[in-house]
C-alpha cells in the first residue's frame, strides 16, 4: 500500500478552527462536473433500488439527489436529523440504509479504516468519491494522500466489492485534483 500519511491528527480545538465556516463548494470549478460523475455513480448502485439512504458528507444534499424519490434520507439535508461531530461517531447514529454517500470525506478523516468498516455495518452499498494520487497535497484539511489501488485494497478490507469505477481528473486543466469515485457492495 502506498497511501501516505500528509499531516498528523487535528485536536478538536484545532478541527474547530480549521472548519469555522462552512465550505460553499460552488465556487470551485471543477465542483458540478465531481457532483454529476458522482451521481451517475449513485444512479447506477441505485438501481438495485432503494429505500433508505445517508449522507453525512452532503454538501448541498447534489449527489443524494440521484436517490429515488420517495427514499428516506439520513443526514445534513434531512428534516430532523442534524448531525454534527467526528463521522466516526456520527454514522453510529444512522439506521440500517441501502446507500451510504461519501463523497470527499475520507480524506479528512484520521481513521478511513474505522470510517469504511462502520459504513459497512449500516450499508448495503456504499458511492465512495476522494482525490485520487496527490500526494503533495497542500490543502490543511486532507490527512491522507492515496492511489486508487490503495482505496481499492481498503475498501476490501472492509468488506466492499468494487462494481463501479470513475474518475474525473481536473490536472490537466491546471487544477489540484483527479477524484476517483466507487461504487461499492
Amino acid at each position: 500500500m502506498t497511501r501516505k500519511r500528509l499531516r498528523p491528527a487535528y485536536s478538536d480545538a484545532e478541527l474547530k478552527a480549521l472548519y469555522r465556516t462552512p465550505h460553499d463548494h460552488r465556487r470551485w470549478r471543477d465542483h458540478r462536473l465531481r457532483v454529476d460523475v458522482t451521481v451517475a455513480v449513485a444512479r447506477w448502485m441505485a438501481g438495485d433500488g432503494v429505500d433508505a439512504a445517508a449522507d453525512l458528507s452532503c454538501g448541498n444534499g447534489a449527489i443524494l439527489s440521484a436517490v429515488p424519490a420517495g427514499a428516506k434520507y439520513f443526514g445534513d439535508i434531512a428534516p430532523g436529523y442534524r448531525f454534527q461531530g467526528p463521522i466516526e461517531d456520527t454514522i453510529m447514529q444512522i439506521p440500517q440504509v441501502d446507500l451510504f454517500v461519501c463523497s470527499e470525506t475520507l480524506e479528512h478523516v484520521d481513521a478511513p479504516m474505522l470510517v469504511l468498516g462502520r459504513i459497512r455495518d449500516r450499508a448495503r452499498m456504499l458511492v465512495l468519491s476522494t482525490p485520487v494520487d496527490a500526494w503533495d497535497d497542500d490543502n490543511p484539511e486532507h490527512y491522507w494522500a492515496w492511489s486508487r489501488e490503495d482505496i481499492e485494497e481498503m475498501l476490501a478490507a472492509a468488506g466492499w466489492t468494487l462494481h463501479v469505477y470513475a474518475t474525473a481528473d481536473f490536472r490537466p486543466q491546471g487544477l489540484p485534483y483527479c477524484f476517483g469515485i466507487w461504487g461499492v457492495r
